[in-house]
């Protein structure tokens, strides 16, 4: 029997303990998801002061970005085996384990360590990646969408907070350190919560890759339009604040900005998708995608002091564009087999290809010493976006 039957069942002898279970399992949910990005985005607003003390290159700093990436790209089969082998919900707390241990060895003193502790705790993020829509799907199957919805919004709610209070932490006299413990500490607080699920053993579902979706030129559209909406938002992600602080603006102003970078990718990630639905062709929508993202990339380059408004537009050019991403998935797909291996392979190339941006960026930045170059060249990768969306956006099937 399902939570989400139990949830709905008429009241009866029993019946309370168990919708009061459901609600647990709910919650336990938002808060995995809360902690799906959460430990990327509050480094970027410390990355400055990272830098400073661990005398990191711009393409080192881009690579504790890129990690995660390559993390979501490599290891999601992997994922998908320790899901079948000690069942999704161990599977998922070992997850939240895994965050607290990466935040504790990033903060030992060296770059080694930073780059170890941000490998682990990118290949927890990916088993939450993989994982967490199986539970849903299980515990929730006549309420997918709403669930999927929350845990959409959480994921993003967790990213915009984590950017918004990881420099008010470090200015409060922890440091760079004790803000990304701080940060660590919320997935040792949905591990708790989640700790009673890990008595279920659900094994999860096979993760297929390639097939007969390999040969169809839709898979690789939509493989560099992923790519390219990945590579500039993660981009971003890394080096906006530090481009805000080198034109002036205070440290908080720019934790501020990644914030609401963030979280107005909310707003556009739950009307997108509805909108693409509709449509049998989405070449539209994927084009005002690819234009906000320009222009608010232009903003940044010519009129940085309306970086709010800039920041405003980039994130829901953001939140827009990896919605339709996954949209065009499930509408592209025949049947539901080739959606999964047309999830699988599309993200796993899509992700690998992604990890360059803010690797590139630092490199570009530290070469030409400023911003000029580096905005550029993610407006060349905004440029492809929108070529490959003109033909993922095409009414056509894999």
């Amino acid at each position: 029997m399902t939570r989400d039957s139990i949830m709905n069942r008429p009241s009866r002898a029993g019946a309370a303990p168990r919708k009061v279970a459901a609600w647990l399992t709910l919650f336990g949910i938002v808060l995995l998801a809360l902690n799906l990005r959460a430990a990327i985005t509050g480094l970027a607003p410390l990355l400055p002061d990272v830098r400073s003390d661990l005398k990191l290159s711009g393409a080192m700093a881009g690579f504790l970005t890129s990690l995660p990436l390559l993390c979501f790209g490599l290891l999601s089969p992997l994922a998908a085996l320790l899901g079948r082998r000690v069942g999704v919900e161990r599977a998922l707390l070992l997850a939240m384990l895994g965050i607290v241990v990466g935040s504790l060895v990033r903060t030992v003193a060296g770059a080694g360590w930073m780059v170890a502790g941000t490998a682990v705790i990118g290949g927890a993020i990916t088993v939450g990646n993989v994982l967490l829509p199986s539970v849903v799907k299980q515990d929730f199957p006549e309420r997918q969408g709403v669930v999927t919805g929350l845990t959409a919004a959480a994921m993003t709610g967790g990213a915009a907070i984590a950017a918004v209070v990881a420099q008010p932490l470090a200015d409060a006299g922890l440091g760079w350190r004790g803000a990304l413990l701080g940060l660590g500490a919320f997935a040792a607080v949905a591990a708790a919560v989640w700790l009673p699920q890990a008595r279920h053993r659900h094994p999860a579902p096979g993760l297929r890759l390639g097939g007969a979706v390999l040969r169809s030129p839709v898979t690789w559209q939509l493989a560099v339009f992923m790519a390219m909406q990945s590579m500039t938002f993660y981009a971003m992600l890394a080096w906006l604040p530090t481009l805000l602080r080198d034109n002036g603006v205070s440290a908080a102003g720019s934790g501020w900005a990644l914030g609401l970078f963030n979280l107005l990718g909310i707003a556009t990630a739950s009307v997108v998708p509805a909108l693409a639905a509709r449509r049998r062709d989405q070449r539209g929508l994927a084009l005002v995608v690819c234009a906000a993202w320009a222009v608010g990339l232009a903003g940044l380059l010519l009129a940085v002091p309306l970086y709010p408004l800039w920041s405003a537009l980039t994130g829901l050019a953001q939140g827009g564009g990896i919605a339709l991403t996954l949209t065009l998935i499930v509408v592209r797909a025949r049947t539901p087999d080739s959606a999964r291996e047309l999830s699988g392979t599309v993200q796993s190339v899509g992700y690998v290809l992604a990890s360059a941006g803010p690797v590139a960026v630092g490199v570009l930045r530290d070469a030409s010493g400023g911003w000029e170059l580096p905005l550029a060249a993610l407006g060349v990768a905004v440029a492809v976006m929108a070529l490959a969306g003109v033909g993922a956006g095409r009414d056509r099937q894999v």
